[in-house]
């Protein structure tokens, strides 16, 4: 696992940038573009953005999800233990978050597989969910180190 740790940690940290970043972009820059525009020309912008997003968000986050699966068992196992330091605390505290997400996503996908109307909550505040449990992650990942 030594090996390849470090190559985990760069994809990790390149994908959560870009997972992040389009979120971010969403939430702050795209939601202003859309409160521009008619009924007609915001509906097409969501199909544009949602084509897309819908390929690259839940690959990318499978992908941070494993790599970070893969760097958890670093510093929480049978050997070391689970609940034991700081680090570990926190580690778990961003795996909840982490989780969070996960299941948003896994909910997003089964409405668009199966046809349904997602809810409004998903709609509208989603991203933004995303866009601060995502914070406390990146918060929460430099603090492992520090506390």
């Amino acid at each position: 696992m030594d090996a390849i740790y470090p190559f985990a940690n760069i994809i990790h940290l390149i994908l959560g940038i870009m997972f992040l970043g389009y979120v971010f972009s969403d939430v702050v820059l795209i939601s202003a573009l859309k409160n521009k525009f008619n009924k007609e020309t915001t509906k097409e912008i969501n199909q544009t953005l949602g084509a897309k997003s819908f390929k690259i968000f839940p690959l990318s986050l499978l992908v941070i999800i494993l790599t970070g699966g893969m760097m958890m068992s670093r510093y929480m196992n049978s050997n070391v233990g689970f609940f034991e330091t700081s680090l570990q605390k926190l580690l778990m505290l961003k795996i909840i978050f982490a989780l969070i997400i996960a299941c948003g996503v896994l909910f997003n996908l089964f409405i668009k597989f199966s046809g349904r109307q997602k809810p409004l909550f998903m709609q509208e505040h989603f991203h933004k969910v995303v866009l601060v449990l995502g914070f406390f992650i990146v918060v929460i990942a430099k603090w492992m180190f520090v506390a």
